[in-house]
Order: C-alpha cells, then structure tokens, then sequence
C-alpha cells in the first residue's frame, strides 16, 4: 500500500500539516510529536515525490487541503458578524484555496461548551482553530494540549494568559482603556462620580479594560471618583436594568465608562430616564453605537476594527498552514476615537 501524508496522520493520529511538518523538517511541531511521527515514517517507508516539480504540484495538492474550526459567540452581536465576514473574506484569497473553514458558534462564558467542542474537533481532526479565549486554566491546558500535538490555535478578541497559542489578534486593552479614561475625565471636568460598567469577568479583554481605567483615574484625575462597578454579564436585559439602578442611586452621575457591549441599551436607560446629560464613553462602532453618538448620548466610541479582526486572524492561520510562516505573537488592532462629526465614515471602515 503506498502511502500518503493522509495516512501517516491518520495513522499518527495529527493532522496532515503537522506531517507535512516533518516531512519538510518546518518548525512548529514539538519534539514529542516530530519523534512519535518520524518513527510512523519509517516504519511504513513514506518517502518524498522525486518527480519533476509540475508532476509533484499535480500530485500532492489535491492532499494539501486544510480544515480550521472557528469557535465564535453567537452571531446576535453585530461586532462579531464583522469579525466572520473578516474571516469569511481572507478565506477568498488564492493562497486560501486549499483552507476550508467550519464554524461552530458558542458563548464564551460557557467553558464547558468550548471544551466539549475542542474535544470533538481533535477527536474527528482538524488542522487549525481559531477562537475568542478566556481566563480559565481548563481551557489554557486544552489550548496547551492541541499545540503539543501540532493544532495551531489563533486567539482573537481576548486572550487566555499563560497558553501556547499560535498569536493573539485583538486590541491592545491597556492602552485603549487609558484613552477611554482620559477622554472621559476630561468630558466631565476632570472631577464628579463616574461609574464602570463591566462584563464577563473571565474575558482577559474586559479585565484589562476595567483596570486600566481604574488606573488612570487614581493617578490623574484624583478629584473623579468612581462610585460603583456593575456587571452587566454582556446581557441586554441586565445593562439597561443596573443602568436604570445607577441612575436611581446616583444622582449626581456624570459619566459612565462601559468596558463592554450592549451599549445601545444603556443608552436606551439613559434616554429613558431623561439622563442625556451624563457622558459616556464605549467601544465598538456598531450601528446602534453610530446612532447614539450622533444623537449625543454617547461622547466617544473607541473603534476596535472587527473586520480587521477576522481578516487578520484567518490569514495568519492561512500563512502558517499553507507556507509555515511564524505570525507574530500579538497582533494588534488599530484604535479609532469615533465622535459624532466622523462616526458614520470611521464606521463603513470597519
């Protein structure tokens, strides 16, 4: 029986690009895994094609094909629409031709959900994934695990600390909180109540979001205080719930810093309790996003680039698989500050 790249991986049990790996001596494959692969090779005689460099294209590509899952929350936030339509479009490119993508759609703050699936996926095969990730040491360890048997993983939108992953595509949060803080400071006067509202507590994003605001308020606007942080778990019945509490409980509210989603309905509470007065700054230009700013009741909307997102996560699967090219590590998305003179254009951008 002659044997093929798609044998040797069935037979070793990864898939057909960590062969290829190995075959071709490539970097990304850990020691374990090369060693455990080579001896499959030798036993079962695979040897490379010695034809003429078009026999050897028209024989080994119709093997080269590549198979990535995406594991995305659910397509009701129009922020992550723009991320698979990112994704959806980098997979149209000729160096794509021979990727093919599966998407599987689950909710982040559901661990479980992601690992039952992590676990079907490397069950079944596959030869690259991409997902948004989470602080959770389960999933770092499962991330660690398919990296150890040549499963790239690219992150985007939110980091898991401490995993093996391929690269992370997303926002420098660090920085694009210290600029919501300042903007809001300074929208305000530089002094009054402001209050957070957070979200998953697990999102590496929101976490990082959260404190840095945190940060730059104790060390430059010491006349600003922060009377409370809610969170809104990213539901929408709960944020405009805790923001009608906000308003209720404070009064003298004069911004609102929302580290997350479901600002449309924050805003709604806003509006409805006649509170267009206090100021809030959000991230994202979703539409609901755009016509809030343009009504005044969103001040600054911090752009994150989602198609951008998508795009750039896919093709750095995209490269390593089909040319193993190392992205790097971080990729970081650029940071826009929409108001209401240049939203709607800021927007059609992203």
């Amino acid at each position: 029986m002659k044997m093929t790249i798609r044998k040797i991986a069935e037979l070793s049990g990864v898939s057909r690009g960590t062969v290829d790996k190995v075959v071709h001596d490539r970097e990304g494959v850990s020691n374990e895994v090369r060693t455990h692969v080579q001896k499959i090779i030798d036993e079962f005689g695979y040897k490379l094609p010695t034809r003429k460099p078009k026999e050897i294209i028209q024989q080994v590509e119709p093997e080269r094909s590549y198979r990535v899952a995406v594991l995305s929350p659910r397509l009701t936030n129009p922020f992550f629409e723009k991320v698979i339509r990112g994704m959806q479009d980098a997979l149209t490119s000729e160096s794509a031709q021979s990727v093919h993508a599966e998407y599987f759609h689950c909710d982040s703050e559901n661990v479980n959900e992601q690992l039952s699936i992590l676990y079907y996926l490397e069950e079944h095969g596959i030869d690259g994934i991409l997902l948004r990730g989470t602080r959770n040491q389960r999933l770092c360890d499962r991330i660690n695990h398919l990296t150890e048997k040549g499963i790239p993983i690219v992150l985007f939108d939110s980091d898991v600390p401490g995993s093996k992953r391929l690269c992370f595509v997303g926002e420098n949060s660090g920085a694009s909180s210290r600029v919501a803080a300042s903007l809001l400071a300074k929208s305000i006067g530089e002094e009054g109540e402001v209050a957070i509202i957070s979200g998953l507590p697990d999102m590496s994003t929101h976490r990082a979001r959260v404190q840095g605001f945190e940060q730059v308020m104790r060390e430059r606007f010491p006349k600003i205080c922060i009377v409370e942080k809610i969170n809104s778990r990213d539901q929408s019945v709960i944020a405009y719930e805790k923001t009608r509490y906000l308003l209720r409980q404070y009064p003298h509210l004069r911004g609102i810093f929302n580290a997350v989603g479901c600002t449309g309905d924050i805003g709604q509470a806003l509006i409805d309790q006649q509170a267009q007065h206090i100021k809030m700054v959000c991230y994202n230009m979703t539409p609901d996003i755009v016509a809030l700013v343009k009504r005044g009741i969103v001040d600054f909307a911090i752009g994150l680039a989602p198609y951008q997102q998508g795009f750039s996560a896919m093709n750095a699967m995209i490269a390593y698989l089909t040319q193993g090219k190392q992205p790097a590590a971080f990729i970081e998305l650029p940071q826009l500050i929409g108001i209401d003179e240049n939203i709607e254009a800021l927007a059609k951008t992203m």
